[in-house]
């Protein structure tokens, strides 16, 4: 994909100019778009039924990007998911010189859902006479009204399912809803096969009450909207203090890069800080990796419903990245960024408002002491949030790099949308029907699911050969002698193989994990480096011999460690839609493979088991969750000292 990036000044200014890249690591244009298009075509690879659900950059080798200097040559190449038939390919185009630098079938995989299919689901489910015929009994007499989609992707390893595209799929009543879906048909489900073009079979639990509840949110349904409060406008007449040049960040004393990519959606890559007149890498490139939801209930519609929602569904969604809202998914003194997505054709696509950046102080102090007589001294807190949003179906996430002026980076995430349902009778309170989820109104049930987000982050710190410090923190029993009975101590070892690597740290046995790099002592002699505190971190509670675990076994700890490898980039494998166990992460760390004082990266699991409320309904509040990437004896004291007083 690519930016359209300038230098910017004005603050809440949409980005409309375009401008060919300047750095390897810049998203792709739209001329480079229809290059890659171009070359398939001329290759003979492209057919009349193509569809392409991914495309974006293929980024130089690592040491190629950290040798580059402006004014060189660069490497520009795209990669491109393309699916002929029932075929997929995996090809590698040169943009510079158009030519096709591979084009590899890749069987036994499913890939990201595409348009085409949601459009193939509608018309096999309501041409079949047994969803007909359950339609009747419902007393539902005009399909036209109903909305179908693909909503459950999970294999199991059932006969039907070997080798084969089969979703299951369900309909919403749209009639008299506005804002909400309409009532879900939960208790109607399609089993299809897309392989083969038709419906396997249809699975009938029986009408549902369906009630009057269509989850709408608009002032007709809800009622009159609360006085508004008095205005509360974040206001820089001088302008941000940062800059955007091309796709470089620059402010205060961080630099970075960012790329929005159909998949793996905000991109941050070599992000430094300023120490003095030293500058000093951090991160060679974080992003999200993987997101995957799986619901609790036994049933087969929820038995079913996992969702790997940045491997399979970016093809249908434009990108995982969906468009911002000024004035309220980002502040008035937000920057907008805009963007290009790929359409199902190759062909580009504008998306507006894909980032987001900004400035926020919100009036809490980096550092403060109290002296003598109640005198303080203080120093406010800044911060450069860097936003993107994504739009997963009926769930909505926020995905935050928070910068802060201490060196450190937050990565904030916030979930929100719509939860999804199933039409039950009222509440018997015998948990007849709400055993696997709650009651959110009178005839619905909101089911217990989970979220799991993967994040790869490749750790440079002060330099690519990096080693994993894992500190337990440990009881001490005291002799007799001593009047305290026990102290606890943090005891560390370096993580020498990605065994080691494979780390959870709970209440009873907390864990602190750092990334050291050997060669360089730090200010107290120990080797500097840089601590990823994971604050959100929910355990599986399925089984391992649960499939939902065995296909994203990413998820079984908080933070894994590989060695750095170019092409692997999805903690749960590059074809998750619908495959088989033991892709990603698993596979890549059954090797054991060295990864002290090499270069590393963590893959950082942030989670949350979901048991819903009420109050979640129609649409739930933002719930945030974090995990924060700091220094830990890199500096040479607070680095915030030396900021100004207000």
């Amino acid at each position: 994909m690519r930016f359209f990036f300038s230098l910017l000044f004005v603050a809440g200014a949409s980005i409309a100019s375009a401008q060919a890249p300047t750095h390897p690591l810049d998203g792709l244009s739209g001329a480079e778009h229809w290059i890659a298009r171009d070359v398939l075509v001329a290759a003979g690879k492209w057919e009349s039924t193509s569809r392409v659900p991914y495309l974006g950059l293929n980024e130089p080798p690592k040491a190629e990007i950290i040798a580059w200097r402006p004014g060189q040559p660069m490497r520009r190449e795209a990669r491109v998911h393309l699916v002929n038939g029932d075929k997929a390919f995996d090809a590698i185009v040169d943009l510079v010189g158009k030519r096709l630098v591979r084009f590899d079938p890749v069987p036994g995989v499913q890939w990201m859902h595409t348009p085409d299919e949601v459009t193939q689901v509608n018309q096999l489910l309501l041409a079949h006479p047994d969803f007909q015929a359950g339609l009747r009994r419902r007393g539902l007499t005009d399909p036209s009204l109903l909305t179908c989609f693909p909503i459950a992707q999970t294999y199991m390893g059932q006969p039907e399912e070997q080798n084969r595209r089969v979703v299951r799929a369900e309909c919403w009543y749209i009639q008299g809803a506005v804002t909400g879906y309409g009532p879900p048909m939960t208790d109607l489900v399609g089993v299809i096969d897309l392989t083969a073009n038709r419906v396997i079979r249809i699975i009938d639990h029986g009408a549902a009450p369906y009630g009057d509840d269509r989850g709408d949110w608009d002032t007709e349904a809800i009622g009159a909207n609360r006085p508004a409060l008095k205005p509360l406008i974040p206001s820089q007449p001088q302008g941000p203090s940062f800059s955007l040049v091309g796709s470089e960040v620059r402010w205060d004393q961080w630099s970075f890069r960012i790329r929005a990519d159909m998949r793996r959606g905000l991109i941050i890559s070599q992000a430094k800080f300023l120490d003095g007149s030293r500058e000093r890498s951090v991160i060679y490139q974080g992003s999200l990796s993987e997101l995957f939801v799986p619901y609790m209930a036994p049933e087969e519609r929820w038995n079913y419903t996992a969702y790997f929602d940045l491997a399979t569904f970016p093809g249908i969604f434009e990108g995982v990245m969906g468009s911002l809202e000024p004035g309220s998914d980002c502040p008035a003194n937000a920057v907008m960024v805009d963007g290009l997505v790929a359409g199902w054709k190759g062909e580009p696509r504008r998306k507006p408002r894909v980032i987001c950046l900004f400035e926020r102080a919100a009036g809490d102090p980096v550092w403060r002491h109290g002296l003598q007589f109640g005198v303080a001294d203080s120093r406010p807190r800044r911060d450069l949030v860097v936003r993107m949003v994504t739009h997963a179906g009926n769930y909505d996430y926020l995905f935050d790099w928070v910068f802060g002026q201490d060196g450190g980076i937050r990565v904030d995430v916030g979930a929100t949308g719509i939860m999804q349902v199933k039409a039950a009778a009222p509440n018997d309170g015998r948990g007849t029907h709400d055993r696997y989820g709650r009651y959110v109104s009178a005839n619905r049930v909101a089911i217990n699911h989970s979220h799991f987000m993967s994040f790869r982050i490749d750790l440079d710190v002060d330099g690519a050969n990096n080693s994993l410090v894992v500190e337990r923190i440990k009881t001490e029993r005291l002799p007799a002698a001593n009047p305290r009975r026990s102290v606890w101590r943090a005891e560390g070892s370096v993580a020498r193989v990605e065994r080691d690597g494979q780390v959870m740290s709970t209440m009873a046995e907390p864990q602190l994990w750092r990334f050291v790099n050997p060669a360089i002592k730090g200010v107290g002699g120990d080797p500097v480096a840089y601590q990823i505190a994971v604050d959100h971190g929910a355990m599986s509670l399925m089984t391992p011999d649960d499939w939902m675990v065995k296909r994203a076994s990413f998820i079984n700890h908080m933070m894994w460690v590989t060695p750095y490898r170019p092409e692997e980039l999805f903690a749960a494998g590059d074809y998750p839609t619908l495959s088989p166990v033991g892709a990603g992460l698993p596979a890549w760390t059954a090797a054991n493979r060295p990864i002290e004082n090499t270069d590393v990266v963590a893959w950082v699991t942030v989670g949350f088991h979901h048991v819903p409320r009420v109050e979640d309904w129609p649409v739930m509040p933002v719930a945030w969750h974090k995990f924060e990437i700091r220094p830990n004896g890199f500096f040479t004291r607070n680095p915030t000292l030396g900021l100004p007083k207000p």
